[in-house]
């Protein structure tokens, strides 16, 4: 991990010390804002509660080219065990607030989905049930298309609000985020979503209700416990089932060092007891060697890698994609 600058960090500490809505943490361990419990130290780590205190941030990290990383709740993403050099935000305060008007809803970047969902079931509003089992935040589910059972995010969104880097607020429709399958063109760019607007319909909450208990119910079943996870590890490839076409290689049950491609569900790898990154990520490439070699299909991670090991995934498959 490159770290910033000592005078860099000091100025940044001075700036945020001084902007209301900032509550910033230094050499942060991230695998206790993980579910995979992996990853290393954040150089800075920011709670942001209020969207000028974001606006403001921003343009302290741009004016010093200072790198950041959103967190949502942790999800689906692996963290080096280096750590990560610059800003890692997590969006909390007025971010995790909702109002609804009507059949629409206005929710911070930093709500729950599950929750949001549930929330609008209990009001009558339904439309959100099959996303209710996604852990991840609203923001974060614009950002990755979050879709299940037939529904994506995109198909209910009115408009999204998006900080730049520059600090300069953004409001998009759905057609400009360039969504498919499991993103949209925000995968990998510094803006921040900080508010969606979603068009549900009145209709029968507590039928609603029931589903999200059956698809929870389900989910749970389909998916291993006891052991930290970071749900998929790869997206489906057309017409396949990635777990399916793992399992067909026989790597159910796999393990390098603490981390197992789970015997339960093979398009899953927990942490047995004290996986690193690297773990997880010698799992990944074998996964996509095997696949490769069998069915000659590509395993696209749904996984965010952060940092340096984005670089290692695109190394590590270079071999298996030029054969």
């Amino acid at each position: 991990m490159s770290q910033i600058s000592g005078q860099t960090t000091s100025w940044i500490k001075d700036r945020l010390a001084e902007t209301t809505g900032l509550v910033a943490l230094f050499s942060e361990s991230l695998a206790n804002h993980t579910t995979f419990r992996i990853g290393g130290p954040a150089e800075i780590f920011v709670r942001v509660e209020t969207e000028p205190a974001l606006e403001q941030l921003m343009l302290i990290t741009d004016e010093k080219k200072v790198p950041v990383q959103m967190l949502g709740q942790g999800s689906n993403i692996l963290v080096p065990d280096e750590g990560v050099a610059g800003v890692v935000m997590m969006l909390d305060g007025s971010f995790r607030e909702f109002h609804f008007d009507g059949e629409r809803v206005d929710a911070g970047g930093g709500v729950a989905l599950a929750r949001l969902a549930r929330s609008a079931a209990e009001k009558g509003l339904v439309g959100l049930e099959a996303l209710a089992g996604f852990p991840s935040t609203v923001g974060g589910a614009v950002v990755m298309n979050a879709g299940c059972y037939g529904v994506e995010i995109v198909d209910l969104l009115e408009s999204v609000t998006v900080i730049e880097p520059s600090g300069r607020r953004r409001n998009m429709l759905p057609g400009e985020l360039g969504a498919e399958y499991r993103r949209t063109r925000l995968l990998g760019e510094p803006s921040i979503v900080t508010r969606a607007r979603l068009c549900l319909q009145f209709g029968n909450g507590e039928a609603a209700l029931a589903r999200m208990a059956e698809i929870n119910s389900q989910r749970r079943s389909n998916l291993p416990s006891g052991h930290p996870n970071a749900g998929s590890t790869f997206k489906n490839p057309p017409g396949e089932f990635a777990g399916r076409l793992i399992e067909s290689c026989e790597l159910k049950g796999v393990c390098r060092g603490g981390a197992q491609i789970s015997d339960c569900h093979a398009n899953v790898i927990v942490n047995l007891k004290g996986a690193s990154a690297n773990d997880v990520l010698e799992l990944m490439l074998l996964a996509h060697h095997s696949v490769k070699i069998k069915h000659n299909i590509s395993l696209d991670p749904e996984l965010i890698l952060v940092g340096e090991l984005r670089e290692r995934w695109i190394q590590g498959i270079s071999g298996d994609d030029s054969e």
